[in-house]
């Protein structure tokens, strides 16, 4: 009798433990290891049909498998996406549906848009089904009722798809199916020469800090930039302005700066502003952060031998001042 028992413990252990990997290789929902940098709900105007969320991962290959299963780490991604959209669409109905930002490597890259409305997200949970929920962090940006900003941190426990079995290769199809929004703006392909030279001859024998300046800049050719170089022994500034001449808080442009024994900068109070590490070009660690007043300015930072270098672009977002920052890494000292 012992025997048989002891056998049957043993039969019913392989059976549980075959399932649990069947379900770990095939299942959305074991995502026990996905990391996710920040996903932020920009909720200003509740009224607007559609919603703008960031979507942001710290992972900069997206494609590679998601627990060594054959769900990729995008179509995991996408399907978080979905979740949220459907467990918020169920909870407001008020909105259209949501403007997701997905970018990965903590915002570096732009993966793409994906507009996600609640009748898709509510068609995707009839044909997958919901399992179980799953704590999602969103960081939610409103307005208070006398029209200050403000920041909620907030916790939901959200359904996931019941993408399992048979349904992992449907979703794959799917996701395929579902392309990022084409970027018809051509600002991903604004990209202007930086005159470097000029401004060096203005900085040479100003500063004893090393100077690193840019090749390019994220503009079109047609957008005419006026410089303003300061420079003294421990550090310059560049100041970018657009139009000639014009000094004016709406010319304002951005800066490339650089300073000695200068520390990083602290993460800021002010309830729109993001801060995270990032990688640049050539290795270096730095950071990237948001801060909004009357507008927003996006920064970089890294640090080189005791010395602070600052990229800054009014109302910029991520990838424009990365980029600036790495073609100054990659130009090397000037």
């Amino acid at each position: 009798m012992r025997g048989r028992w002891l056998f049957a413990a043993i039969f019913a252990g392989v059976v549980i433990a075959f399932t649990i990997a069947l379900l770990t290789q095939n299942s959305a929902l074991a995502r026990t290891e996905l990391s996710i940098t920040e996903i932020r709900w920009f909720n200003f105007s509740p009224e607007d049909s559609w919603q703008p969320i960031q979507f942001i991962v710290p992972d900069r290959n997206t494609a590679k498998s998601a627990n060594g299963g054959k769900l990729r780490l995008y179509d995991v991604h996408i399907a978080k996406m979905f979740e949220i959209s459907h467990f918020l669409c169920d909870r407001d109905r008020a909105s259209e549906g949501y403007d997701w930002s997905y970018e990965a490597e903590n915002g570096n890259i732009e993966v793409g848009r994906f507009k996600i409305s609640c009748n898709l997200a509510q068609s995707i949970a009839a044909t997958y089904g919901l399992g179980q929920p799953e704590i999602s962090v969103i960081r939610r940006n409103f307005n208070l009722k006398n029209g200050g900003p403000s920041l909620a941190i907030e916790t939901y426990s959200i359904p996931t798809l019941n993408i399992v079995n048979n349904r992992v290769l449907q979703w794959r199809d799917f996701v395929q199916k579902f392309p990022p929004i084409p970027d018809n703006s051509g600002e991903k392909q604004a990209n202007s020469s930086f005159p470097a030279s000029n401004i060096f001859r203005q900085i040479k024998g100003k500063t004893r800090v090393p100077v690193f300046l840019p090749s390019r800049l994220p503009l079109s050719d047609i957008q005419q930039v006026d410089f303003d170089v300061q420079a003294g022994s421990h550090g310059y500034i560049v100041g970018m302005y657009l139009g000639k001449e014009c000094r004016a808080g709406s010319c304002y442009f951005g800066t490339i700066e650089a300073k000695r024994n200068e520390p990083f900068s602290p993460p800021s109070q002010l309830p729109q502003d993001t801060y995270r590490s990032i990688e640049l070009a050539n290795g270096f660690r730095g950071i990237y952060f948001n801060n909004c007043g009357a507008y927003c300015t996006a920064f970089v930072e890294w640090q080189r031998l005791g010395v602070l270098y600052r990229i800054t672009r009014k109302n910029g977002r991520q990838q424009e001042v990365v980029q600036i920052a790495n073609s100054a890494l990659q130009a090397g000292q000037r």
